[in-house]
């Protein structure tokens, strides 16, 4: 959103944090600034919600131009309304998380990037493929905040709702392994692989969540057997 704000007047737009697991890490879609305010500086995309939308439908005709053909899991993440969030104006935002699964980005385009999402002893941590480090003030408006709180809000849900399973490529076929390496990635640590599998199935399993299916993971593993694959199955979780 680049166009001048009038004054006196209240503007609603969406922004879309756009997670992804990749190479194990979780990730997030960003865009370079071209103009002011805030210009070089890194940022959520987003747009004004116009006169005959919803927020939802912006939200949606957003990511169809951010990654065609708009592929991924959406939902409202919270609204931020704080005075000054905007200098050229009053403007309330509407987030929205977009989980997306691993492999769909395919060719970036230019002015996006992807950086690398966690928490460390300072807070928020973005990191680039250069190495360029992010923190919370170094995005543009209060971005910074809204990543946080998304960041927040994702590593709440996994213990609770199947928003896992949107990172993964295919919810009819998968492993566990693929599926703990999602969680990993969330939650930015290491999952003890027999405390992750006997959690899966209470959970999943034995509730019939997850269906065992009669493939096997492609390439034989060094030891044991290739591991089984299964599918998502039934209402979802939360």
């Amino acid at each position: 959103m680049n166009r001048r704000l009038e004054s006196g007047q209240i503007y609603v737009t969406v922004d879309i944090l756009a997670l992804t697991v990749e190479e194990g890490k979780l990730r997030i879609l960003l865009s370079r600034r071209r103009e002011e305010p805030f210009q070089g500086r890194w940022a959520l995309f987003g747009k004004l919600v116009g006169q005959e939308e919803t927020a939802e439908e912006a939200a949606r005709c957003l990511l169809r131009e951010m990654l065609p053909p708009g592929e991924g899991y959406l939902e409202q993440l919270y609204t931020f309304a704080d005075l000054g969030r905007d200098p050229r104006g009053r403007v309330i935002s509407i987030a929205y998380l977009a989980v997306l699964p691993w492999g769909s980005l395919g060719q970036l385009r230019e002015g996006q990037q992807l950086f690398q999402l966690g928490m460390d002893r300072e807070g928020l941590c973005l990191r680039g493929p250069d190495g360029e480090l992010l923190r919370r003030r170094d995005l543009a408006f209060d971005h910074g905040s809204i990543v946080e709180t998304g960041l927040l809000r994702l590593r709440g849900k996994l213990q609770y709702t199947d928003i896992g399973f949107h990172f993964l490529c295919d919810t009819g076929s998968f492993t566990l392994r693929e599926l703990q390496t999602v969680y990993e990635a969330v939650q930015g640590r290491p999952t003890d692989g027999g405390n992750f599998r006997r959690s899966m199935q209470s959970r999943y399993i034995d509730t019939g969540r997850i269906v065992r299916t009669d493939q096997r993971e492609g390439a034989r593993q060094k030891r044991g057997r290739p591991a089984a694959r299964y599918r998502l199955s039934g209402p979802e979780e939360g």
